[in-house]
């Protein structure tokens, strides 16, 4: 019966990383696929946090460095960074994190929306905070991490949805 009940409990899965030896989270719907660190071309006139561009299987992917974003600074890059490869607004976008830690299975009810005084740039960037046995992850909103401001930088760096297909004028300017 216990089982049952449990069964029965709405349930979010989330894939969590390490940024700053802080614990985060992203829907793990949202979470394309998870890989090792290799450095992107870079892209000039880029916001300081996009690292660059990568060519993911002859899609080019911007990549941000959401250690940069948060403001974290102690960038080292090991064998443990990955570049997740998330969905954003219709559009891949690469993150760099520290480490991927795990996928995590939790009952929605455990997902508690932030406090109050939390202000500001970080406020935005937050859906809510996961509680468990003497752990806390931070769950990130991912469509509010780039404002419509950064968004646009982003599109006449070169990168935008046309950039899928290589041969488009877009994609050929964004790797010469």
């Amino acid at each position: 019966m216990r089982n049952v009940r449990a069964a029965a409990v709405p349930q979010v899965q989330l894939v969590t990383f390490r940024i700053g030896g802080e614990e985060f989270g992203l829907d793990v719907f949202q979470v394309h696929e998870i890989l090792r660190y290799e450095p992107p071309t870079a892209m000039p006139k880029a916001p300081a946090f996009v690292e660059g561009v990568l060519d993911v299987r002859g899609a080019l992917v911007p990549v941000i460095d959401l250690r940069k974003r948060f403001e974290v600074h102690d960038l080292r890059y090991d064998d443990d960074t990955r570049i997740m490869l998330a969905d954003f607004q219709g559009e891949r976008l690469g993150l760099i994190v520290d480490e991927v830690t795990e996928v995590l299975r939790v009952p929605e009810t455990a997902v508690n929306p932030p406090p109050g005084y939390v202000k500001g740039l970080a406020a935005e960037f937050i859906r809510g905070i996961v509680r468990l046995e003497g752990r806390l992850v931070v769950l990130l909103d991912l469509e509010r991490i780039l404002s419509s401001q950064e968004r646009m930088q982003l599109l006449f760096s070169g990168f935008g949805a046309e950039d899928e297909d290589a041969g488009t004028p877009a994609a050929k300017g964004a790797k010469g």
